[in-house]
């Protein structure tokens, strides 16, 4: 007896073993219809969007070394106007925030900060949206997958309906497939939130450093101005 049920065992093992096909990433990514491209092509512009965000947030690229040794330089020489134009020239952060500064140098040293930090927070606004990017179209690739899925699960439940004798294998095989959309939406979707919270993060630490710097050379250049007004050839 113990014979027989070993036997019956190996068996019915050996028929599940022949029974069960595995499913290749092809043929589950053609099972998505036409939103496997869609997915694709959505993934290939979070791709994108997410080499732009790093190579735009790099801190040599906010607050370039060279443009803050210059800057410095110029501040310290009282060279103001010279320092205002290659602020504005150079297109970075760090420019943004020294020639929001600099433009209110007469109004005194509370106005310069003051217009410094208002240019830090619509610059930090700027840069957020553009990062804000990644999560909408992480968003719209997870709420493209659902729909694949449910529209596939529409046509699975049409099919079976018109077949005489279902067994329950129709029903799983087009589940699963149907749900392959969702799973490549997932994917999708998880790529642009992770690369969105790490830029995010990112974005945060290093615009108050920046605005840190600009705020220092503020300092500097009101000093400057103020010694100068005070120069005997000022008071003439």
């Amino acid at each position: 007896a113990q014979g027989d049920q070993a036997t019956f065992a190996t068996l019915l093992t050996s028929a599940i073993a022949l029974q069960y096909t595995p499913v290749s990433s092809a043929h589950l990514f053609m099972a998505t219809g036409f939103m496997g491209p869609v997915m694709l092509l959505a993934g290939a512009v979070a791709l994108f969007i997410a080499i732009r965000r790093w190579l735009e947030l790099r801190a040599g690229r906010l607050a370039p070394a060279e443009l803050e040794r210059t800057l410095d330089a110029a501040v310290h020489a009282g060279q103001l106007d010279q320092g205002l134009e290659r602020a504005v020239a150079s297109h970075t952060l760090l420019g943004e925030l020294v020639a929001a500064g600099l433009y209110l140098r007469k109004a005194g040293l509370d106005e310069m900060l003051a217009n410094v930090e208002r240019a830090a927070t619509k610059e930090s606004l700027r840069l957020g949206n553009r990062v804000a990017h990644l999560a909408r179209l992480g968003g719209v690739a997870l709420l493209i997958g659902v729909l694949g899925t449910i529209t596939g699960l529409m046509n699975q439940l049409f099919v079976i309906a018109q077949l005489k004798a279902p067994v329950p294998g129709d029903f799983t095989r087009g589940f699963g497939e149907s749900l392959a959309s969702t799973a490549l939406g997932l994917m999708v979707a998880l790529f642009c939130f992770v690369a969105f919270f790490w830029f995010d993060s990112r974005l945060t630490q290093r615009v108050p450093a920046v605005r840190e710097i600009a705020e220092e050379m503020m300092r500097d250049a009101a000093e400057r101005t103020h010694d100068s007004a005070r120069a005997p050839g000022s008071a003439r």
